[in-house]
């Protein structure tokens, strides 16, 4: 009989999102303030050590779509610098 502690972590992984992911949440400045320190940490890319260290409340997906736009803002802010 299986007692469900015969799950693969495929299997668990396959569910999807972590009961604490906040689908469609906007980020608050803690999240974000986690996400800059992982990305200290961990750096540009590795979004699933920065979600499962620093912003446990966040997929690596999640993660990975947050630094996309971070990164876009930052390069759109350079940009307006330059202009005077």
């Amino acid at each position: 009989s299986d007692d469900g502690q015969g799950e693969s972590k495929c299997q668990r992984a396959a569910k999807g999102a972590p009961a604490n992911a906040r689908a469609g949440t906007p980020w608050d400045s803690e999240e974000h303030k986690q996400f800059l320190l992982g990305l200290q940490m961990f750096g540009r890319g590795d979004w699933r050590s920065i979600a499962r260290h620093c912003v446990k409340t966040r997929t690596p997906t999640q993660v990975a779509s947050h630094a996309q736009k971070y990164f876009q803002r930052m390069e759109g802010s350079k940009d307006k610098k330059g202009e005077s």
